[in-house]
């Protein structure tokens, strides 16, 4: 399987764990996976930033977080702006709250780091 559908698809097997179990450290694995896939593959970064701006209809919003986290790009992060501030004008709270949670991860101190996911981040 070639890089991007391999992503795509560790997202969508994080969606079916954390349906199962209800545990938001339950995506590690998955997104563990896809950071060293990316990692592998700088060159399809366009390809990747893309994809991300298309995994709120098939991610869980955890493995999204925990990589973008991991991986802080600025041209998702200003997408996931424009989409909070649009959400926000539309009185759209649960869209929202789903972008804020976006956002929140690309904080250098984001709380989950430390707390949910930190078998990852604190290696």
């Amino acid at each position: 399987m070639s890089p991007l559908p391999e992503v795509v698809q560790l997202a969508k097997d994080a969606e079916v764990r954390i349906d199962e179990t209800f545990n938001a450290p339950d995506v590690l694995p998955f997104a563990a996976k896809a950071l060293e896939i990316i990692a592998a593959h700088p060159e399809l970064r366009g390809d990747f930033e893309l994809e991300f701006l298309n995994m709120p209809t098939y991610a869980p919003t955890e493995f999204i977080e925990v990589c973008m986290h991991a991986l802080t790009w600025p041209a998702v992060k200003a997408e996931f702006e424009r989409r909070y501030r649009d959400a926000v004008s539309r009185n759209d709270w649960r869209v929202e709250a789903v972008y804020r949670h976006y956002l929140d991860a690309f904080e250098p101190d984001w709380e989950n780091a430390s707390d949910f996911y930190a078998e990852y981040f604190r290696r």
